[in-house]
């Protein structure tokens, strides 16, 4: 705040030590800070057990208009830093993210927090934004990027505090930034548009960021990385403060290392007083600490200490704000200890005031180390490769190799290996020559049988036991398992599972430490990497399971869309589809839900009996899951009621007695998609359909009713007539008429009906061509009349012309028998008398 050497400053320091109660206080306690956006198993992690390091940088977003390295920022003018030459900020500031020296480009970020903090206040009631150039900028808020990107607000919501007069109107935001340094990884990142005032007071005005990230990295050692953050006022003259740490595990054996990290805001470079100071392990003693960029007497100097990285503006004095990392010095162990899991931290001023907000802590830690090396082999032929295919009922092998990478024996030693709900376990032998052997079991899934070839998923349970040190190169198999699964035929679960038909084998390890009582976690180790940053790769091992089309076409009941069809022809019991028809289909011990289970344990939505359906005949859903399903995984099935609905398609029959009746009615398009059948009835109310096809024959007009569908379920009747038609009467045998050259001569054919249509037809080629005939067809040598017909002075042109009669009522028509026209040469008459009538 301001250095009591000056005899300038004791006005300011009157006024100060007037305005702010002369004590030490948290306003928000010191936790760790736990990240949801942290990749798994790092997400809500409060301290992180990793190959790895943690960094910060930071800078200042406000400066001495006239700059100083010896100048406080206290009643001195000050004003805001922009660099980013963007017109769009009227504040910006730059600080590089760099990831160490070891292979950086192997490490990978877990977790980046940024922080804040500003004075923009000196008096009056606590404000939550700054008006500068009409312009408002919300303490809360800022505007945060990597290089080359565009800015994007940050929110801290109510993150970290906004204090006033009390606390001299430091303010202090947090925003979990992790996804977007992840996606965005090392280089120049800006922060912008923090709410600060520019001019000069007695306490001065400041405002800067600081961000932390910590990282992984295969080729570093184990840490414990633990982030703290709050907030502590420590006003002038006043009080100090004790951060209990705990948590980590320092390394079994060995030196152990120690790194701190540290953001405060308010430090002063040239007022002193202010410490910060670790307590040691063998007493209540406590060693004042500093780095390279400051002194035990005045830790809080406004320097940023973080390794040395690129920043815009690249000051020395950034007044006000203080960001560090530095090494504890703990040499022979002096602080920390082989195994210790705690610590306190203490810190105070005698002049100076300031508000600290992030601490973070990363020691060097140990962890025992059981490697299991998993791999597949060659089994029937075949070896199953990772992200490769298995088919249904393939078996398949795993060899699993364990060993001690750690420095000492680990008790209680087991490894898990979840198996996924579409395999079936066969069979696991362990080694018996090695040092470590054990014994292995299979475990069912809840709700699942005792016999896996009925039951599949469960897992393998190898209890180890004690696995021995390893005190050579630890590079000794000390165990080993050999254990095969049998891929599902199972074509209901295969094509209706939401899951789909990846295959993941990983396990899990666990055990105790025999020296250091620490706990062993890790997964199975899948395969090496390559290059430059190889190491191992504790991941699934991933098949696929191909289903043929053959396969899939065989199932039943048949699948449509990857959903199981269960379907009632008509109408089901009152109380539902019967359960039996279904669940016979499944695996014993599976569950029927009618809604999305949450898990194999819910009850929820359970169907304990009959399965509901849609009175509609619409398909109804259900979901099974089967023992051993993981969350999130079931089998989808659908069951409905097949009502017909649909009409057949109808025509009405019109016939002449004595035709042949030939129905026309067909099915609709769905009708025979479905395969239905047609059905008749006599009447419309009838519920027994006939027989027998209508076949009437008498003259008439008949209703009948016809409808589709099968096995006595059918859609609406629908009506059709056969009208059968009287034929004329006609005296159908009509004799040759026979008659001589010249002659005339006349026959009737015989009709009884009356109001008919005659037509007479001729033929000159015996009966197999017939024409029309009429008066003029042989120029007036026949005559027609009705049914009458008149040869008149008959020549060898008509003779052996057929003729016949049709008579037609309208409806129907008859025709006579074909009769023929033999015209004669006859013997002149020899009576002299008598005169040839063909002579006029």
């Amino acid at each position: 705040m301001k250095n009591n050497k000056f005899l300038k400053y004791w006005i300011s320091a009157l006024v100060i030590v007037c305005s702010f109660p002369l004590f030490g206080q948290s306003v928000v306690s010191f936790t760790p800070r736990t990240s949801q956006k942290a990749p798994a198993p790092y997400k809500g992690v409060s301290t992180y057990n990793i190959q790895g390091d943690f960094v910060m940088l930071g800078n200042t977003n406000l400066t001495l208009s006239s700059y100083r390295d010896d100048r406080n920022n206290n009643s001195n003018n000050m004003v805001v830093v922009d660099k980013d030459n963007d017109n769009n900020t009227y504040n910006s500031s730059m600080a590089e993210l760099k990831l160490g020296a070891e292979a950086p480009m192997c490490s990978e970020i877990l977790y980046a927090g940024l922080y804040w903090t500003g004075r923009a206040q000196n008096s009056g009631s606590n404000a939550d934004n700054i008006v500068f150039k009409s312009k408002t900028y919300y303490k809360n808020k800022v505007k945060f990027k990597k290089e080359g990107n565009s800015y994007f607000e940050v929110s801290a919501g109510n993150e970290i505090a906004y204090p006033g007069s009390g606390n001299a109107y430091i303010y202090v935001g947090y925003a979990d930034v992790t996804d977007y340094v992840r996606a965005n990884g090392v280089g120049n990142y800006w922060v912008a548009d923090m709410a600060l005032s520019e001019g000069s007071n007695g306490t001065g005005y400041f405002g800067g960021w600081g961000l932390v990230v910590v990282y992984k990295n295969a080729a570093m050692k184990w840490k414990d990385i633990t982030v703290f953050d709050g907030y502590s006022y420590i006003s002038a003259n006043g009080g100090q403060q004790v951060l209990d740490l705990s948590g980590f595990r320092a390394a079994q054996n060995g030196d152990v290392k120690v790194k701190m990290g540290m953001m405060a805001g308010e430090g002063d470079v040239s007022t002193t007083g202010d410490y910060f100071e670790i307590q040691k392990r063998m007493s209540n003693n406590y060693l004042k600490l500093s780095h390279a960029g400051n002194t035990t007497n005045n830790f809080f100097n406004s320097s940023i200490f973080t390794g040395g990285n690129n920043r815009n503006p690249n000051l020395d004095n950034n007044t006000g704000i203080d960001i560090s990392m530095f090494d504890l010095p703990n040499t022979g162990n002096e602080l920390i200890n082989n195994n210790q899991t705690s610590t306190k931290f203490r810190y105070g001023t005698s002049g100076d005031l300031y508000s600290i907000f992030s601490i973070v802590f990363a020691v060097d830690a140990y962890v025992p180390e059981i490697v299991g090396e998993n791999k597949a082999t060659n089994f029937g032929g075949t070896t199953p490769v990772h992200n490769g295919t298995v088919t249904p009922g393939q078996e398949f092998e795993f060899e699993l190799d364990v060993y001690n990478k750690g420095t000492e024996a680990v008790n209680s030693s087991k490894i898990e290996i979840p198996i996924p709900s579409n395999l079936h376990f066969v069979n696991a032998t362990i080694q018996s020559n090695l040092p470590a052997g054990g014994t292995v079991s299979w475990v069912a899934p809840i709700g699942g049988t005792d016999d896996p070839n009925v039951t599949s998923g469960g897992k393998i349970v190898w209890n180890i036991g004690t696995l021995p040190l390893d005190s050579g190169a630890r590079n000794t198999v000390l165990a080993k398992l050999k254990y095969r699964f049998r891929v599902s035929n199972d074509c209901i679960l295969l094509s209706t599972n939401v899951c789909g038909l990846n295959v993941k084998i990983n396990g899990k390890i666990s055990g105790v430490g025999a020296t250091s009582s620490t706990e062993v976690k890790s997964d199975l180790v899948r395969d090496y990497g390559n290059g430059t940053c190889a190491g191992p790769v504790y991941d699934d091992f991933v098949s696929t399971i191909s289903l043929s089309d053959s396969f899939l076409q065989n199932c039943t009941p048949p699948v449509e869309n990857n959903v199981m069809q269960f379907k009632a022809f008509c109408q089901v019991t009152p109380t539902g589809f019967l359960r039996e028809e279904v669940t016979t289909q499944y695996p014993v011990g599976t569950k029927f839900f009618n809604i999305v289970p949450a898990s194999y344990a819910s009850n929820t939505g359970l169907v304990t009996g009959n399965f509901p359906v849609n009175a509609d005949g619409s398909k109804k859903s259900y979901y099974a899951m089967t023992p051993g399903m993981e969350a999130g995984c079931y089998a989808k099935l659908e069951i409905s009621v097949e009502k017909v609905v649909t009409e057949p398609i109808v025509k009405n029959i019109t016939l002449c007695y004595g035709e042949d009746l030939v129905l026309e009615n067909r099915l609709s398009d769905v009708g025979v998609s479905k395969q239905y059948e047609l059905v008749y009835f006599v009447n419309q109310q009838d519920v027994a359909p006939i027989a027998e096809i209508p076949n009437p024959t008498e003259v008439g007009t008949y209703t009948f009713f016809v409808a589709e569908g099968r096995a006595g379920c059918i859609g609406p009747k629908k009506a059709f007539t056969i009208t059968i038609n009287a034929l004329p009467t006609m005296n159908r045998e009509v004799d040759d008429l026979v008659i001589c050259t010249n002659f005339d001569t006349t026959t009737t054919v015989e009709v009884s009906a009356t109001g008919v249509n005659f037509s007479w037809e001729y033929s000159t080629s015996g009966g197999t061509t017939w024409q029309a005939l009429d008066n003029t067809t042989f120029s007036n040598k026949v005559v027609l009349t009705d049914n009458k017909i008149e040869v008149k002075y008959a020549n060898a042109q008509l003779n052996g012309v057929k003729v016949r009669l049709k008579v037609d009522n309208g409806e129907c028509a008859v025709t006579s028998k074909e009769f023929e026209i033999q015209v004669n040469d006859c013997p002149a008459a020899t009576n002299p008398m008598l005169l040839n009538p063909a002579i006029k």
